[in-house]
């Protein structure tokens, strides 16, 4: 619990950096949790490109909004996943209510193609942080689970959730809230 604690303040560090402009503190903050964020915007969308395009978006507004970060609300990972799967439900909505529109590809135009091993290797690395959510949330109690799956997989709202599971919204709220300190914990006891 005291390394989970000491990185929550050290991210917290990283963000009033981030919020003064120093790109370097937000380099760090990436990169201590660009992997599990791409492994739940993975899920979400269902497909790479979306959940990199959703990835970069909210990294994007995690810039944006560094300085209002209030660590009295949320630890920094539970609000860079709260910025994330609000940008991924907010994509998927707009999805839904207008119809989808695929080109024609264009004979002249040329897909980039990665090497081999590179495609082997993001695969890997991808399954593998999938694989490590996966695990975590094996673990949890059936009901926050349960909402935490429908919270971050499935872009429904608190209320939706509640209405699904027949229980009030505030201990749903609860639920997920816990679910997403354990599933970091475990995350960063695992060393994911």
């Amino acid at each position: 619990m005291a390394e989970a604690d000491e990185l929550a303040e050290r991210e917290a560090a990283l963000l009033a950096r981030s919020g003064q402009g120093d790109r370097v503190a937000f380099r760090e903050f990436y990169d201590l949790v660009a992997t599990p964020l791409h492994s739940l915007a993975l899920r979400m969308m269902g497909n790479a490109e979306d959940a990199e395009d959703m990835l970069q978006e909210a990294f994007v507004k995690m810039w944006r909004y560094a300085a209002s970060y209030d660590g009295h609300r949320a630890r920094p990972f539970t609000w860079a996943v709260t910025v994330l799967r609000n940008t991924c439900i907010d994509h998927l909505r707009q999805r839904r209510s207008r119809p989808v529109v695929v080109p024609l590809p264009d004979a002249a135009e040329e897909s980039p193609v990665l090497s081999v091993g590179e495609s082997v290797r993001r695969g890997a690395e991808r399954g593998e942080a999938v694989q490590a959510v996966r695990t975590a949330l094996g673990g949890f109690a059936a009901n926050q689970r349960g909402a935490l799956e429908m919270a971050l997989f499935s872009g429904l709202t608190h209320a939706e959730i509640a209405q699904r599971l027949g229980q009030p919204a505030g201990t749903v709220k609860s639920w997920i809230r816990r679910g997403l300190l354990n599933l970091r914990e475990t995350l960063a006891e695992s060393g994911t």
